[in-house]
């Protein structure tokens, strides 16, 4: 069994929970991460290792309230990594119905992979 990842929100970076045992994959907050690369890599390879061993259905619930562009390249390639497993991923894009930018990149993000891919305006 691998080991849950919980990354604590700072002000410039997100939250993260991938608990494998509670069944609870999620990141939210701002993503403005001086090295995005450092910061999403270890994220990449756990949900790569995870998937490895574990066939089963997983939701993973994206809530952004911003994120720089090097931010969205890595969240892409997190989401790219998934596409071999998308028979058991989902994702679910959860943003402020006020939020034009961010529901624009949910369906800028959905349009760029072959997910099951949800946007939920709350």
């Amino acid at each position: 069994m691998i080991e849950p990842l919980h990354i604590k929100r700072t002000e410039d970076t997100p939250e993260v929970i991938f608990d494998s045992l509670g069944d609870n994959f999620a990141i939210s907050g701002r993503s403005l991460p001086e090295d995005a690369y450092s910061f999403y890599k270890p994220l990449i390879e756990w949900m790569d290792k995870y998937l490895q061993s574990n066939p089963s259905l997983l939701t993973l619930k994206i809530s952004l309230d911003y994120f720089n562009s090097s931010s969205g390249r890595y969240i892409l390639e997190l989401l790219a990594c998934l596409e071999d497993k998308k028979e058991v991923i989902r994702i679910v894009w959860l943003c402020e119905k006020e939020d034009e930018l961010m529901i624009e990149k949910g369906e800028e993000f959905k349009s760029l992979v072959d997910l099951t891919f949800e946007i939920r305006q709350f």
